[in-house]
């Protein structure tokens, strides 16, 4: 049974990028600009201001943190 309030896939991957890249950088846009990732994608990514997102782009940003991606159904 689904709740009311629509499920977020992204949100503890979302957490969790945005605690390494606060961990290691002092702005996001520094992890950005050092990693040649869109500043706006990462932006909209973090702020969930979007509810798509390429793979490509989600594995570049955990390589970037030197993590893997890995999607698994639950």
């Amino acid at each position: 049974v689904q709740s009311k309030k629509a499920h977020d896939p992204f949100s503890r991957i979302r957490k969790q990028i945005g605690d390494l890249i606060a961990k290691d950088y002092k702005t996001v846009e520094k992890f950005a600009y050092e990693n040649e990732i869109s500043k706006s994608t990462l932006s909209r990514f973090l702020n969930n201001s979007r509810k798509d997102y390429s793979l490509a782009s989600l594995s570049k940003i955990a390589r970037a943190l030197g993590k893997k991606l890995k999607i698994s159904l639950e």
